[in-house]
């Protein structure tokens, strides 16, 4: 399923370590000299792969490419327009996208009740359009790498602008509860945040967020029957990660033509699924 760049982790081809497109993405998103660390290829490659091959069959379990047709999933044309037309995603991909070819894309749709109704299908949101959808699943792999890196940067940041620090193996730690572990030890250390964050410290860090991949997304199985969810999720995966929002998800498939069409009769594209 991977594309270019998990063919070339498999090769072999040490030459190019250094080089690695990966290495060359972890060192854009995180910078502060991370490369400059000892062994700084051959520790976080393994773990990168490992990454995102566990991204990889997440996705994996996404059911589809189904057509984009009225159904369970749809009330009828209107509403597939709306999907089309309003998902950012279709707005920004359709500049890059052959006008003529089918499309693949996530699907992302809410359960929604109102005034204690029966449970309804909203917020109908497309992403990571690509031509294929091996491609499509692709993109929502490396949609999730970056998401983990952005957010180790975010966090390292925030490290930076503290005085002091609590023992550094902690501040790396995604589970930790901080207060309580301090509690519980006789002698707490802390350190100035300048000398704890260097290169080392930084890859050490990344390689504990990089085996806790399941912190950044999920498939949650389908629980089949259920009177608190249509049928048509009934056999849809929901999706955990950054966006705090529930949705079902599935992989659909439609006409540039159609999206295209769509984008026309709309005037604002504010749906969007957050990986």
């Amino acid at each position: 399923m991977f594309g270019k760049l998990v063919r070339f982790i498999r090769s072999g081809n040490s030459a190019s370590t250094s080089q690695h497109p990966l290495l060359t993405r972890i060192e854009v998103a995180i910078g502060n000299g991370i490369s400059e660390a000892p062994d700084f290829a051959e520790r976080l490659l393994p773990a990168t792969e490992a990454a995102l091959e566990y991204f990889e069959r997440q996705i994996a379990a996404i059911p589809g490419p189904h057509t984009l047709a009225p159904g369970p999933l749809f009330d009828g044309p209107e509403q597939i327009s709306h999907a089309l037309g309003r998902s950012l995603a279709v707005k920004e991909a359709m500049k890059e996208l052959p006008a003529d070819g089918e499309i693949h894309a996530l699907l992302g749709l809410r359960v929604k009740t109102v005034n204690n109704t029966l449970p309804y299908l909203a917020d109908h949101t497309l992403r990571s359009l690509a031509d294929s959808a091996d491609d499509c699943r692709e993109k929502l792999c490396l949609a999730a790498f970056d998401r983990l890196l952005c957010n180790f940067a975010y966090h390292v940041e925030k490290l930076k602008r503290k005085d002091q620090m609590e023992r550094i193996a902690w501040e790396w730690d995604l589970q930790h509860d901080t207060a309580k572990m301090v509690a519980n030890d006789t002698r707490p250390q802390s350190a100035a945040a300048t000398n704890e964050l260097t290169p080392n410290s930084l890859v050490s860090g990344l390689l504990s967020w990089l085996a806790a991949p399941e912190c950044f997304l999920r498939m949650e199985a389908a629980n089949g029957a259920s009177n608190d969810s249509p049928a048509a999720t009934q056999h849809m995966p929901m999706l955990h990660c950054s966006d705090r929002r529930q949705w079902h998800v599935c992989l659909v498939s439609f006409p540039a033509s159609e999206a295209a069409a769509a984008l026309q009769r709309e005037t604002h594209n504010h749906r969007y699924i957050l990986i």
